[in-house]
């Protein structure tokens, strides 16, 4: 079992979750980290064109180990 901690990053901010949680490995925490996006996009997909929303993992030291995100590009096609 391995402890991983989650920060937010979305339209209004980035915040940390200083709540710990323990996961069987590092993929189950990155399944949760895209179950948690999945309810950030619920809320809003980000406003405008190379913006992101996105979950961090960090480890217990606070450290950024991966990022799972959603960016909004937006692509003009010429016909």
């Amino acid at each position: 079992m391995s402890i991983y901690r989650f920060r937010f990053k979305h339209q209004d901010g980035e915040v940390a979750n200083e709540e710990c949680y323990e996961f069987v490995d590092l993929a189950a925490a990155l399944d949760e980290a895209k179950r948690v996006l999945g309810e950030i996009a619920g809320d809003g997909l980000p406003s405008g064109p190379d913006e992101t929303i996105a979950v961090e993992l960090l480890n217990v030291g606070g450290t950024a180990i991966a990022r799972v995100g959603l960016t909004l590009a937006i692509d003009f096609l010429s016909a």
